[in-house]
């Protein structure tokens, strides 16, 4: 069956979850990477982004879906995180400071007895 190109994006992720989206619908789609040579002669050199194709007769479904997708989920870029709660302790953790304070204590006082003349 033919296939058309229902939409183009330079963003592999983004073209993942447009796929994903599409066949939780029932539509197939295919995804034809520009950038891919491991099959020369079977991709468009001259562009670079990943293109959607689907069989010819679900063109006008998924790009109705593929809009509502667009528009319901922003792609801005990857959801921030608040930054954890900083605490009196922050930069402790683990008892590695412990350990890490008394090999440097060690080091001291044996180049104190060194240079002591023993």
């Amino acid at each position: 069956m033919e296939t058309r190109n229902v939409y183009e994006t330079d963003d592999e992720v983004q073209a993942l979850a447009l796929q994903e989206a599409l066949e939780a619908e029932g539509i197939t789609a295919v995804l034809v990477n520009h950038r891919d040579t491991a099959y020369p002669g079977i991709t468009d050199r001259q562009r670079h982004g990943t293109e959607i194709r689907v069989e010819a007769d679900q063109v006008e479904d998924a790009k109705r879906l593929i809009e509502e997708f667009l528009a319901a989920k922003p792609v801005e870029g990857p959801p921030v995180a608040p930054p954890p709660d900083r605490g009196p302790a922050a930069g402790l953790r683990g008892p590695g400071w412990l350990v890490i304070t008394l090999i440097f204590l060690g080091l001291l006082g044996i180049s104190v007895y060194l240079l002591n003349g023993k």
